[in-house]
């Protein structure tokens, strides 16, 4: 099965894809969650920042097996909670994102994931783009960071946000700012080598999604996203 409800386990091929975890609902797992994400190598921060938040984050591996996650993070959690203290998640300001190993949080157990099968080339260069041009980075691979005047930033509702630049056309100093949570910027990855790969029925897929229902959906949120990503999807 690719698509939603995409079982990494099971497929025994190559694959990419997105790995997402929810947020907290009840505070008697927090524990379970956090240790089991940090034990499966992830950092306390990041592990206790995925477990209270959800998280979303692109995958690549094989043989039923993942190797590599990597998510866009705020570049400094302390900005990231002061500026949304007491739930104001949707008022808080951009502030910088960067890319960040999220290894362990596919061991949580309300891991989801959305992912198809590629070839052995596929996911040679997937990997290396998330290795290599994404982790650790504040940008969004070097075929983008090299165009002057683009900068990146991370917000929880980045639809709320770029609506509001949009409205600032010719204001902005010549500059394209992109702004992105962790949701939105995995899926403009993945959407970018899907439409590579000739998969682009995967990208309709998503943007069916996003267009169809309230503001929540247009800032890709994690709840809606999991509930999306659960049910049936594509065969292939």
């Amino acid at each position: 099965m690719s698509g939603r409800g995409f079982n990494p386990r099971a497929c025994q091929e190559h694959f990419a894809g997105i790995c997402f975890v929810s947020s907290l609902r009840s505070y008697g797992s927090l524990f379970s969650r956090f240790y089991a994400q940090w034990q499966g190598n992830g950092g306390v921060e990041s592990s206790l920042g995925r477990t209270w938040n959800g998280h979303t984050a692109l995958i690549s591996g094989s043989n039923g097996a993942i190797d590599t996650i990597v998510g866009w993070d705020p570049n400094s959690s302390w900005s990231a909670f002061t500026g949304s203290v007491g739930g104001r998640h949707n008022s808080m300001r951009p502030i910088d994102g960067r890319w960040r190993d999220d290894t362990g949080m596919n061991a949580d157990p309300t891991a989801q994931y959305y992912g198809l099968k590629i070839s052995q080339t596929q996911h040679n260069d997937f990997r290396k783009f998330l290795r290599e041009e994404l982790l650790g980075t504040q940008g969004f691979g070097n075929h983008l960071n090299d165009i002057p005047g683009m900068t990146f930033q991370y917000a929880f509702a980045p639809g709320k946000w770029m609506e509001r630049l949009s409205s600032l056309e010719g204001n902005n100093n010549g500059q394209l700012q992109i702004i992105s949570n962790c949701s939105d910027a995995a899926f403009h990855v993945l959407a970018s080598f899907l439409y590579d790969w000739r998969k682009g029925n995967y990208v309709t897929e998503l943007a069916s999604f996003m267009n169809t229902g309230d503001e929540k959906n247009k800032n890709m949120s994690q709840g809606r996203l999991m509930q999306w990503s659960s049910q049936m999807g594509q065969q292939g």
